[in-house]
């Protein structure tokens, strides 16, 4: 279908829709403009996240290698590639908007396919689903993260592999794994649904988004010291480091409220002093020793094996003063990983059997493809609050149900119901705390993110169990 006729439909059903909703898209629609307007001013001002992002990939871009110490420790070379248009070959006036039309586009598509191809009780609507993440794709977008890029490709990939196209839209999700390596988690999806032309497409998509473009530009040895370069990164910032060193790694970034770095917060006493001398890099161990031996009462040396941009060594010198200090606990860091570790293991070992029971055809996959989407927050060692835009699918499944219990005057006292409200007004609390460091650094965003989580493995209950409610938009 053409735009044409999708805008004229679409204003044709805005005209029909009552006072309320119109307000309400309005509304959105005003969040997301905000947030855009936010994104370009960002990129022209050279800002966050666009300034260490557009470094980065400049320094590719003009030295044909990523820089040592780069911000972008996270991602794979493909991202990089993706982002040359926008932030090596044109402009920042020409690239900057670009790239922000790019996410607001991602962000449309994303409601868009939900609205059109995933099935849903009839009667419901999208719009309240679709405001309560309003202001997390606006976050996303000003931001200029690659969230909303992750977020349709996901989404569209998810819903091709149930429409039959598994091979197309395994490969969609093997270039979502390859932009942001988390939806990589989605390849559990696919094998335990048995779409095996699914994972074939998203290993194929790795292949090609990934390997092959890094193979023409790096070279075959450039290639392999890129992805080896990236394993060890990966390493610098893995779990086991946020819990075992959180000095260096959990409070270094305090808008993370991953899994592993709240456990630290909670059940880690954080080290007494007021300034940390970090030290970046490699240095000789005489200079090691020396600035040991200076330390000052109240300072604290932690060694980071990351190095500067361009390499080499250098010493940093912190102020501690702003760093909560409360903590229940302060068990050993063995202890901690390993109550990470069994709580992600059963985690993911109760998606798993939950998805291979439910591995039939049926519109309660939608509750399963939120579920996993759900999951990717889980066993990642970084989660920002951009990131929750992830969670959009499960809105979506969560409101529809609600909503249809609503509508066919069903208690609403039930434990699944309470559940369901529980989890929205608790998204609703999560927004208006967005802006407040102190309760992301002790995880309410992922508190919020569990019992949303129950609350969609109630839909995929009620989804299995009155299938003949579930419908297909026509």
């Amino acid at each position: 279908m053409s735009p044409a006729p999708v805008l004229e439909q679409t204003a044709n059903r805005l005209k029909g829709q009552p006072v309320t909703l119109r307000l309400v898209y309005l509304l959105i629609a005003i969040i997301i403009v905000v947030g855009a307007v936010t994104g370009v001013r960002r990129a022209l001002r050279d800002r966050p996240d666009w300034q260490p992002l557009h470094t980065d990939v400049c320094y590719v871009w003009e030295h044909g290698h990523t820089a040592p110490g780069t911000t972008m420790f996270g991602y794979l070379p493909t991202t990089t590639f993706a982002l040359f248009p926008f932030m090596a070959w044109l402009p920042v006036a020409i690239g900057g908007p670009l790239y922000v039309l790019t996410n607001v586009i991602a962000a449309a598509a994303s409601v868009w396919i939900v609205w059109r191809y995933w099935p849903r009780p009839p009667g419901t609507h999208i719009v309240w689903p679709v405001l309560l993440a309003s202001v997390n794709f606006a976050h996303a977008i000003q931001a200029n993260q690659l969230t909303m890029w992750t977020l349709v490709l996901g989404v569209a990939g998810l819903t091709l592999v149930e429409r039959r196209r598994g091979l197309t839209g395994g490969v969609m999700l093997g270039l979502a794994a390859a932009l942001k390596t988390m939806p990589a988690l989605l390849l559990g999806y696919c094998l335990l649904r048995r779409r095996w032309r699914a994972a074939a497409g998203m290993v194929l998509g790795v292949m090609l988004f990934d390997f092959v473009p890094s193979i023409a530009y790096f070279g075959w040895r450039g290639a392999w010291d890129e992805h080896r370069a990236w394993v060890e990164r990966a390493g610098w910032h893995s779990n086991q480091r946020q819990i075992a060193e959180p000095l260096l790694r959990a409070y270094q970034h305090k808008s993370n409220f991953s899994y592993s770095s709240v456990l630290a917060r909670w059940l880690r006493e954080p080290p007494a002093g007021s300034r940390q001398i970090k030290i970046r890099g490699c240095p000789p161990a005489e200079e090691v020793a020396q600035i040991r031996a200076g330390l000052s009462p109240g300072e604290i040396l932690t060694l980071d094996p990351m190095p500067p941009r361009e390499g080499g060594w250098k010493v940093e010198n912190l102020d501690l003063g702003w760093m909560p200090r409360f903590s229940l606990v302060n068990w050993p860091a063995n202890t901690v990983l390993a109550i990470w570790a069994i709580t992600i293991a059963a985690g993911l070992g109760a998606m798993c059997w939950i998805t291979w029971r439910s591995r039939t055809a049926g519109p309660h996959w939608t509750a399963l493809a939120a579920l996993w989407m759900l999951a990717m927050f889980w066993p990642s060692p970084m989660a920002r609050h951009y990131y929750l835009a992830w969670a959009f699918p499960a809105l979506v499944v969560v409101c529809g149900l609600l909503e249809s219990e609503l509508h066919a005057g069903r208690a609403v006292r039930r434990p699944g119901p309470t559940l369901a409200i529980a989890a929205l007004t608790a998204w609703v609390f999560g927004v208006a705390c967005l802006g407040w460091p102190l309760v992301r650094w002790y995880g309410f965003h992922l508190g919020v993110l569990g019992i949303l989580t129950a609350s969609t493995v109630w839909a995929l209950r009620a989804q299995q169990s009155r299938p003949g409610e579930m419908q297909l938009r026509e």
